[in-house]
């Protein structure tokens, strides 16, 4: 009996030291996003970075396992473009070009162009910064303005400056009448 209970002592003494060692390789929370945005800027490619690449120069920098960063990096990436933080195209993530104050001028130029269904008295109660960003829009592109809220009044201008304008028939037979003349003058 005195064997299979030192045995199993000994097992356990290893099982304990086993934890032990994990619990002093948990790694302390690591603020991922600040990484991602240092490891985008640091790289600078002109066509983005890829996940791979990001994760790759992450682990690289902070000397942990790839494989324990993928998945973080890839969460992280997704809540970046979602939050507006960042920009993805065909697989690769950009930094925004530009400081908030650009970002929220085009913001303020889309919705400039839209057309405008709130009447002129609501427009006149808003905050003075929001109006000096659509007067600054309509500044910058004068077909911001709109003359008509009416649809329908722009498309029949439109529909009649295209049309070509054709000369009367009197006019024609004026016109080949005073060159014969002048013809016969010669």
């Amino acid at each position: 009996m005195g064997k299979t209970k030192g045995k199993t002592q000994r097992r356990m003494k290893r099982v304990r030291g086993a934890r032990k060692a994990k619990k002093s390789q948990k790694l302390k929370p690591i603020k991922i996003a600040a990484l991602i945005l240092s490891a985008i800027h640091d790289l600078s490619e002109s066509k983005g970075s890829t996940p791979n690449k990001i994760s790759g120069y992450i682990s690289y920098a902070s000397n942990l396992p790839e494989h324990q960063i993928k998945r973080q990096v890839n969460t992280a990436l997704k809540r970046g473009v979602e939050y507006g933080v960042l920009r993805r195209y065909r697989g690769h993530y950009f930094l925004p070009t530009g400081d908030e104050l650009d970002r929220a001028n085009r913001i303020a130029l889309r919705f400039a162009r839209l057309p405008s269904s709130v009447p002129s008295k609501l427009l006149s109660n808003l905050s003075e910064s929001t109006a000096t960003v659509i007067e600054s829009a309509v500044d910058v592109n004068p077909s911001l303005s709109h003359q008509s809220t009416n649809p329908l009044a722009n498309k029949k201008s439109k529909r009649a400056q295209s049309v070509p304008v054709s000369p009367s028939p009197s006019n024609i037979s004026s016109n080949k009448d005073e060159s014969l003349i002048d013809s016969d003058e010669e």
